[in-house]
This record gives C-alpha cells, sequence and structure tokens, in this order.
C-alpha cells in the first residue's frame, strides 16, 4: 500500500517552542517586541505538507520474518508497526524489528565503499568509489590465485540471519575455493538438517528454525502436549513465536520444558525438567528406557515404517540386505526400470521364528511379522536389531540412574515422560546442543523418540511436513541440498534412486561439459578434490552439507600455510570475534592475511581488527527481495526497497559483481570452476532477477507490484498447509509412498550417519573421501552415552562452576549492539548466577565479575536468579561497538571485554558435525571492575542516535548494462 496523504507542515517542534518562548520573555523584560524576531518565509512552503506514505514489507533482523508496515514522511522513514494480518505475528513486532530505524540512518552505517589508509586497528579510512573498490579486491583476489591457487581464497559465511545465508557457499561453489567457516553452521542448524533428512527424508525438530508447526496449528487442533527441549522461541522470535506459543498454551497444549535455565517457556510450562546443563543425552536414554520398558512404544509403527527391525551386520553396521542373505532372492517391490530403490532388508520374522527376507509393502500385506527388539544369527554371525542396538545403550537408564546423572528428581522425569508418551506430542528442540560435542547425539535422540512413538505425520505431533507438494506420485527421493551439483558437476547421490540411475546423472553431467568442449572427466575430478580440500572433512565428513570446515584446522593452516596457503580473506559477514571461540588465537591467524574484504552495512570488530577494505550493505529497510527470507509460516511477502542510502549494495549482486571482476583479472570465466554456478542464488543486478521474482509471485511486471507489495502476499491456505500420512498415499509403483530415505522408511538406526562416516557419502558419489588413519570415522548410528569433556560430575576444585549459554530477546547473534534503544535495555550481558553462589563469593546484584576458563576470560555484570542451580553460570556473547568510537581514548576492537567465547573451545568436536563446545565448559567467576571502553548509561549512547535521516534517497548502485 502506498496510503500517500498530506498533514500540515509543523511550523516547530516542542523544543524550539520551549526556546522561543524564553526568548520572547527575555525580549519582553528589555523592551523588544517579539514579533520582531520571526522570519518571514516562502508561502507555498508554509502551506505545503508533509507527504506521508505507508508501504508494506517484511521485517529482518532475525532468522524470521514478520510483516511490518513503515510509515515515511518526505521520503524518511519515520515508524514501523505490525501487520495484523500476519499469520503468527497477528500485528506484533518485536525490539529487533523496532530498532531498524535506529540502524538505517545510524552514523555507523556506512554509505560509501572505504578503503583503509593507516594500519590495522587503527580504524582509519578513506571513502571510494565502487569501482574501484571491486577492482582491488579482484586484483588482491587475482594476485593470490596466481601465485597460491584458488584454495588460497577464504569464504566468510553468517548463520540464518540478516545480510544474506546462502550466496557466499554458491560464490564458494563458483570459485573452486574450499575454505569457508561459519560461526552459525557446524554449531547452529547444520546437525539438525541433516538428520531431517538422513532419518525421514524431510524436514527436522527444530522449533526454533520453524519446522515444528503443528504446535501452532490454531484451526484444526489435535496436539495435546510438546516437549520443548533447549528451544528459547521466545527469546528467538519474540514477536511470531512467543506469541503463537502463548496461543498455543491457551488452548491447552502442556508443556515440558527441558532447560537448565528459567526461560520464558519454562516459566509457563506444567513440567520443568532442570536439567544439569550438557547431560541431555543421559536424560534422552532415561525416556528410552522408560518408553520401551512400559512398552509404551508405536510397535506397529516401529514394525513397519522404521528400520528398528532390520538385522544390522556387526561387520559393517550396516543392514542386511536380504540378497546378501539369499543370492537367489528376487525383490518383489524393486522397479523394473532400475530407476528408483526400494531395497528388500533381513528381519527376525515371528511367523515362523527365523530369518526372512523384509520387502517394502503396506503392513497388511508383509510377508513377515518383524521383531523389533531382538538378536538373530545371519550368515553365521549373531546379529541385533537396529532396535536392540538402540535398547542396549537405553537399558542401563532406569529412572533412578537418569535422576542421579541428570540431577532431576525420578518422579518428575516419569511425570515428564509418561505426558509424553500417552498424549499426541512431540519434541521440538533448540540450538543449544548444536554447539557441543554431543550435537549428533542430541538430534539423533531426540528424533528417534519420536519416530519410537509413532509420532510422525499425523495429526498432534511435531515431525511432520508441509503444503501440497509434500505429497509425492512416486516413491520419494531427495537430494541434500537445492544447488544442482549432480547435474552440473556429477557428483553426489540423489537418495530414492538406484545406483545404476546416479551413475547415469553422473555420467549426463560429464558429457554435457565434453559437449561443450570441456574436459567433463577433469571438471568432475576438479569438483570433488576441492570438496576433498574441506579443512577438517576427511574427520568431520558431514560438514560437506553446507560446504563447511572445521574450526581448528582453518586457523592452524592460516598460521603454518599447510597444507595449503590462505591469502585473501572474503568475510561476508559481521563479526566472528564475538560468535566464534579461541578469538585470541583467531586474531594472530588473521594477521597472516594478504588482505581481507568485508561486506556489511556496519563496520564491527572483525573490521577494526583485521579488514583492508569494506563494502557496505543494505539494511533491510533498503533491501529489497523475492525470495531471500521473505516467508513466515504459510506466508511470503513482497521485501519493498523503502528507502536506499548512498551506495549501499545488495549482498548477493556485490558477491556476483565482484566474482566477475576476477574472471575479468584472471583472464575469463573459464579460469574459475564455474562461472554460471555462482547464478544458483545470486544475480548481476535487480533487473535481471525481477522476472524470477515475479513468477514467483504471479505477476506480470515486479518493479510495478512491489509498489503496492501487500497485495501480492502469496498465502499457502490452511487446509493446504498442513498435510497427513503422506507416506501411506499410494504411488506409481504400486507401493506406498514411504520416505525419501535409503530404505523409504523412517531411520532411527540412522544408516546414512554410518556410511558418511566411512565414504563420505552421499557427498562424494561416484568418488569416497578416506578418512585419517588415526582418526575413527565410525560414527554412532543411535543415540549413545556421551558428556562433554568438560562436564559437572568431575570434581574440579579450580573450576567450580559451569558454564552455559542462551539467548536474549533483544539481539540476534551479533546484531544490534549499535542499537541505541536495546544497549539501554541491555547494554551489557548478564552474568546469571544463583544467590547462594554470589553470597559465597561477594557478589551483589549488578556488580562486575570476572570469568575465566583454562582458555581465557571475559568479564561480565552479575544478574542474580534462582533460574539457575547453584554451580551454574549463564551469560551471552557480546561485543562493544563503541570501543573503537573517535572518542575513545584508547580504541580497541571491542570484543575481548564481555565475550563468553573466550572461555570456550574447539579442540574438542562433535565426530560427524565439527560442531565446537562452545557452550558447557567449566569457569572460575570472582568480583571484578568494570571494564574500560564500554558505555553503560542511557546518555552515552547518544552517539549512536539516527543522524541520516537528511541523506537523500538514492537509486541502486548497479544496474544492468
Amino acid at each position: 500500500m502506498e496510503d500517500k496523504e498530506r498533514t500540515p507542515r509543523a511550523s516547530m517542534t516542542r523544543r524550539s517552542f520551549a526556546k522561543l518562548s524564553a526568548l520572547a520573555g527575555a525580549a519582553g523584560a528589555v523592551g523588544l517586541a517579539a514579533h520582531g524576531s520571526l522570519t518571514e518565509t516562502d508561502q507555498a512552503f508554509a502551506q505545503s505538507g508533509v507527504e506521508r506514505v505507508k508501504h508494506h514489507t517484511v521485517c529482518h533482523n532475525c532468522y524470521n520474518n514478520c510483516p511490518c508496515w513503515v510509515y515515511t514522511e518526505d521520503g524518511v522513514a519515520v515508524k514501523i508497526e505490525g501487520d495484523e494480518n500476519g499469520t503468527l505475528s497477528k500485528g506484533a513486532l518485536c525490539t529487533k524489528c523496532l530498532n531498524q530505524l535506529h540502524l538505517v540512518y545510524s552514523p555507523r552505517h556506512v554509505l560509501h565503499p572505504m578503503k583503509r589508509v593507516g594500519e590495522r586497528g587503527t580504524n582509519e579510512w578513506e571513502a571510494i568509489s565502487w569501482d574501484e573498490a571491486l577492482d582491488l579486491a579482484a586484483e588482491q583476489m587475482a594476485t593470490a590465485v596466481k601465485k597460491y591457487g584458488m584454495y588460497s581464497i577464504m569464504v566468510g559465511a553468517g548463520g540464518g540471519g540478516t545480510y544474506g545465508n546462502v550466496f557466499q557457499r554458491v560464490t564458494q561453489d563458483a570459485l573452486g575455493a574450499p575454505v569457508c567457516i561459519s560461526a552459525g553452521g557446524c554449531q547452529f542448524y547444520l546437525p539438525a538438517d541433516c538428520a531431517g533428512q538422513w532419518m525421514r527424508g524431510g524436514s527436522n525438530n527444530r522449533h526454533e528454525g520453524n519446522n515444528a508447526r503443528e504446535m501452532w496449528n490454531a484451526w484444526n487442533p489435535t496436539m495435546e502436549a510438546v516437549v520443548l527441549w533447549g528451544a528459547q522461541t521466545s527469546a528467538s522470535g519474540a514477536a511470531y513465536a512467543a506469541r503463537a506459543n502463548a496461543d498455543m498454551r491457551e488452548r491447552g497444549i502442556k508443556t515440558i520444558v527441558v532447560d537448565p535455565y528459567f526461560t520464558e517457556e519454562a516459566a509457563k510450562a506444567d513440567i520443568w525438567l532442570p536439567v544439569r546443563p550438557m547431560s541431555d543425552i543421559a536424560m534422552l536414554l532415561g525416556w528410552f528406557n522408560y518408553i520401551i520398558s512400559n512398552n509404551l512404544y508405536d510397535e506397529e509403527f516401529c514394525k513397519y515404517w522404521t528400520n528398528y527391525p532390520f538385522l544390522i551386520n556387526p561387520e559393517t553396521r550396516l543392514p542386511w540386505r536380504a540378497e546378501e542373505v539369499w543370492p537367489d532372492y528376487v525383490n518383489p517391490s524393486a522397479d523394473p526400470n532400475g530407476v528408483y530403490d526400494t531395497p528388500a532388508f533381513v528381519c527376525f520374522d515371528a511367523r515362523t521364528n527365523s530369518i526372512q527376507p523384509f520387502p517394502f509393502t503396506l503392513p497388511e500385506n508383509s510377508p513377515v511379522d518383524p521383531v523389533v527388539f531382538t538378536t538373530a544369527v545371519v550368515n553365521g554371525v549373531e546379529c541385533p536389531t537396529g532396535g536392540q542396538i538402540q535398547w542396549q545403550e537405553a537399558e542401563p537408564w532406569t529412572l533412578e540412574k537418569t535422576a542421579e546423572v541428570t540431577w532431576v528428581d525420578a518422579d518428575r522425569i516419569e511425570e515428564a515422560v509418561k505426558l509424553y508418551a500417552t498424549t499426541k506430542s512431540g519434541i521440538g528442540t533448540g540450538q543449544f546442543a548444536d554447539m557441543s560435542e554431543l550435537s549428533s547425539n542430541f538430534i539423533f535422540g531426540t528424533m528417534a523418540l519420536d519416530m519410537l512413538c509413532g509420532k510422525v505425520d499425523k495429526p498432534g505431533v511435531v515431525l511432520t511436513e508441509q503444503k501440497p507438494e509434500s505429497r509425492w506420485t512416486h516413491r520419494p527421493t531427495q537430494f541434500w541440498c537445492t544447488r544442482p551439483y549432480q547435474e552440473t558437476f556429477g557428483v553426489g547421490w540423489t537418495v530414492g534412486l538406484t545406483l545404476e540411475e546416479n551413475t547415469r546423472r553422473s555420467q549426463a553431467a560429464v558429457d554435457a561439459w565434453n559437449a561443450k568442449g570441456v574436459d567433463g572427466e577433469k571438471k568432475r575430478q576438479d569438483f570433488v578434490d576441492y570438496q576433498r580440500a574441506r579443512l577438517g572433512s576427511d574427520r568431520h565428513k558431514a560438514v560437506h552439507q553446507w560446504q563447511l570446515n572445521e574450526l581448528a584446522p582453518v586457523r592452524e593452516a592460516l598460521l603454518t600455510g599447510e597444507p595449503y596457503k590462505i591469502s585473501v580473506r572474503w568475510e561476508q559477514v559481521g563479526n566472528k570475534y564475538c560468535t566464534m571461540s579461541n578469538g585470541e588465537e583467531w586474531n594472530q591467524a588473521y594477521a597472516t592475511l594478504d588482505y581481507c574484504i568485508q561486506q556489511y552495512p556496519m563496520m564491527t570488530s572483525t573490521t577494526f581488527e583485521d579488514v583492508d577494505l569494506f563494502l557496505p550493505l543494505q539494511e533491510w529497510l533498503e533491501f529489497e527481495h523475492g525470495s531471500e527470507m521473505v516467508t513466515q509460516f504459510n506466508q511470503t511477502f513482497m521485501r519493498k526497497q523503502i528507502v536506499h542510502l548512498g551506495e549501499t549494495a545488495d549482498p548477493f549482486i556485490v558477491a556476483t559483481q565482484l566474482v566477475d571482476r576476477l574472471c575479468e583479472k584472471l583472464g575469463g570465466d573459464d579460469q574459475i570452476l564455474d562461472r554460471d554456478f555462482q547464478f544458483n542464488g545470486t544475480y548481476r543486478t535487480k533487473e535481471d532477477i525481477y522476472p524470477e521474482w515475479a513468477k514467483a509471485f504471479g505477476v506480470d511486471d515486479w518493479e510495478e507490484a512491489v509498489q503496492h507489495s501487500e497485495d501480492h502476499t502469496v498465502t499457502v491456505p490452511i487446509e493446504d498447509l498442513y498435510q497427513y500420512y503422506q507416506y501411506l498415499d499410494i504411488v506409481d509403483d504400486g507401493l506406498p509412498a514411504g520416505f525419501a530415505t535409503l530404505s523409504r522408511k523412517c531411520e532411527p538406526y540412522v544408516t546414512m550417519a554410518v556410511l558418511n562416516g566411512r565414504y563420505g557419502f552421499p557427498y562424494m558419489f561416484p568418488f569416497t573421501q578416506d578418512s585419517p588413519d588415526d582418526y575413527d570415522t565410525e560414527y554412532d548410528a543411535v543415540c549413545t552415552y556421551k558428556e562433554q569433556s568438560e562436564n559437572m560430575l568431575d570434581d574440579d576444585p579450580d573450576y567450580p562452576f559451569y558454564l552455559t549459554t542462551g539467548r536474549v530477546a533483544h539481539y540476534h547473534h551479533t546484531t544490534l549492539r549499535n542499537a541505541p534503544y536495546s544497549r539501554e535495555l541491555m547494554p551489557v550481558p548478564d552474568c546469571r548466577i544463583n544467590p547462594r553462589d554470589a553470597e559465597k563469593l561477594g557478589i551483589e546484584h549488578g556488580d562486575w565479575v570476572r570469568l575465566w576458563s583454562r582458555r581465557g576470560e571475559t568479564r561480565g555484570r552479575a544478574y542474580l536468579t534462582e533460574g539457575v542451580r547453584p554451580g551454574v553460570v549463564m551469560m551471552e556473547r557480546f561485543y562493544f561497538p563503541e570501543s573503537y568510537d573517535e572518542t575513545q581514548k584508547n580504541p580497541s576492537g571491542g570484543w575481548r571485554q564481555c565475550n563468553v567465547n573466550l572461555m570456550a573451545r574447539d579442540d574438542v568436536v562433535n565426530p560427524n558435525f565439527a560442531s565446537a563446545s562452545w557452550r558447557g565448559y567449566r569457569i572460575n567467576i570472582e568480583k571484578s571492575e568494570k571494564p574500560e571502553g564500554i558505555w553503560v548509561e542511557p546518555e552515552e549512547f547518544q552517539p549512536f542516535m539516527p543522524t541520516l535521516q537528511s541523506e537523500p534517497n538514492t537509486e541502486e548502485v548497479f544496474h544492468r548494462a
């Protein structure tokens, strides 16, 4: 909507009126006429009004997107309010959104490319043109490539927050530059993404990732209870998730919250289980034990729709195929055309009391009655079922043992697990375990529990798929991402297709290159070599899911030049000093770089410490888009550009323009891995992408339609959004659809984890990736008991406290620390500590404290609360952009004063995903003093108040030639 109206032009503000009144009083005292002080002005101007326009767009200050209205006056954004038509947010907005007016007009919002003119760390810059900036960046990158090869280019990626989340991956794929690190990758959502695909061929149970939607079904509510396990959704998404959670509780859904901290969800929970931090695997195994021991699992679902009954070869750790036991066996469910893969396995049959082939059929057509928990002899070897392997892990975990290890009362645990197991319910998880070495065991365990209880793809459960496209007409298939690696490079396995079909598709890609005059075999080999070159990927092979690297080996490569030199860093997000552990070591490692480029809306600690060239990106009020982060629940919105200042640029365009310039410097597009692959998500100009966006929204002209963006929201009807029992649909082979997994069934015994660790499957096909001789990549296939390397069970008098972290509603990751009103509300990180601990240490509420671990130290401000148990400390990461303000006598990067990640570690990581232990480690604490270079009082944040409202609105920098 562009509702334009004119309001009378205000002649003076309240402050100017007060000043004028005072002057008038003084004039009268000395005999002067007050009216003589007024100045005549142009009559037309005096009678004109302010043009006030109402625009529709969508917020993007976190990983979700709340629709909103933005008001401008004479082109200046002056107000943001919620759109009541938002399905979940219903007109609500959080502080993250409302701060946008301060961010877009912030004096810290960089409007032009900036080149460093002083030494790194001096914060001295000069503005240059975009042409000069791109030329300089490309020249530095080209020099590095010519000297050291393409592997010398390092890309920095971010999490699911602002300023783009996908383009850096296609950029590194186009270049063939394997080094990409992300604070929000291996430590944020990657484990859940893999688990969803590997275990059920679809979405996962991550409540904070907006997958678990059934609990928010207010239209046809059937859910009776939900487990929120480490999920702080009210802090992560205050406007939409907190509201939806409140509505959920009003509908009578009972909530079980498993969290060591008294979160917003815990405060409203029917049952709160305040587990010892990072003891969640023990709690999960206790639930497995209780459910199986008391026959509370769904036996029918486990028998016919999971791989629990499959007998597992202990030598290979893989399910026996029927043909391995009976070479002449003919699989009745096999595709006669050899395209779709529907294997037959081996089970112990209760009808015949013997091992039998177990083909894929509807339950009523099954020739066997499979036993879920048993062992049997196959080919002379005693073999357990997948279910038996999980039971063996869970069997010791009685309620009493679980209570002893998790520090939660046994009766309370029993109450929670019975409520979960006997109701229409499911488990919605949060991000906490992703930041630990336990990430795989946790996500595999929570999803397997739902599968054990048959809580899959039916009303009232968490693990569901949405929208009509979740229904299949053929055997379901899935590739691990939307980027066309198999079609383009011939690398990767499509789950649900046969070996023959996957081989055919790989060869077709080779043939396509050959037809273009390019050696297709070499191109395929180059791509898989680039994948294998990801540092740490030979140990933690699931990092390929998101094209990432293990962190510590990247740091080592920077410091030593081995196994290859990293010369240029292209940082496409904000502040890894705040979001990652081992900051001091990274600071030393980054100092070895020949050049560092950063693109972001504002300068951060990274800019101050490392950057040589800064490329300014758009804030979301400037960012027009039709696909990047524009969906909330069942609604997809047009993101309209409301204002545009200076020469800020679209992040997708910047990436593409820089790759274009690099190709010029190198002598042509053929000098990189695949120039065209860049366009699987990016574009050179807005004009290039407008037709694609127009098609997605069903309009003829994007530029015209976006002016009335509220008229073009794409809404999936609720009756289409919620889909159930897809796996029972009969598809074109006459069989039930099943799931897009290796077995066509749910896989709580995670076969893919075994194959991934052993071969690099599915990412390397038709090749494999070997493992180092000194590292075991036999990954766990079921939820197995693990503790953090540093835990609370061991006596550690030097470090008697245990630190965990969480989310706060004021900020998203490292953003918004220069938003003055949020900083007024939360100027520094709260160090939450139990009052009994504080009393022993002589610490009072609001005191500054020093915290230290075996790796580093930092400070915080004490917040006394019974919300954490004695011995536990909770604190959020933080940095201070005021530390490099021009008023500081001793400017710094602002990341050392109050940064919990200085105490965290990445030397011990999860085997599958390389998730580092950024929460869950031993510390000590004592009373201290406020650190230097930070602001605390409201008036101190005046330099962050917006000053750029007088900047004219400008056109986009890049246009089609």
